[in-house]
């Protein structure tokens, strides 16, 4: 599966964050990301009219388990105070996970 979430600018950085912050915080996500067992690659990038990153964990139990990682949630509160939230998140399932629930014809 993957999982591609969209964040957007909703609020403002601290006076004299330096404009290399949120490339630092998303870097630092990625790298929490990718400690997590079962989480697969991770990467970050611009797209979708933000910062969009995109991850393959295993299942929707390591979903669940990157939101409650203490790393992840520190490194995502990193670009929290830098006024970026989340704007979209998705799963996309690949054709091997979705064929066994599509009726056979």
């Amino acid at each position: 599966m993957m999982r591609v979430t969209t964040w957007r600018q909703n609020g403002t950085a601290p006076d004299n964050t330096p404009p290399t912050a949120a490339i630092e915080a998303f870097n630092d996500v990625v790298a929490a990301l990718k400690k997590v067992p079962g989480s697969g690659d991770a990467a970050w990038g611009f797209g979708n009219g933000g910062i969009v990153t995109v991850g393959h964990p295993t299942n929707y139990a390591v979903a669940d388990a990157i939101l409650k990682d203490p790393g992840v949630q520190a490194a995502v509160a990193k670009v929290f105070v830098l006024g970026i939230a989340i704007d979209e998140d998705y799963f996309v399932s690949s054709a091997e996970q979705v064929m066994p629930f599509i009726p056979q014809q």
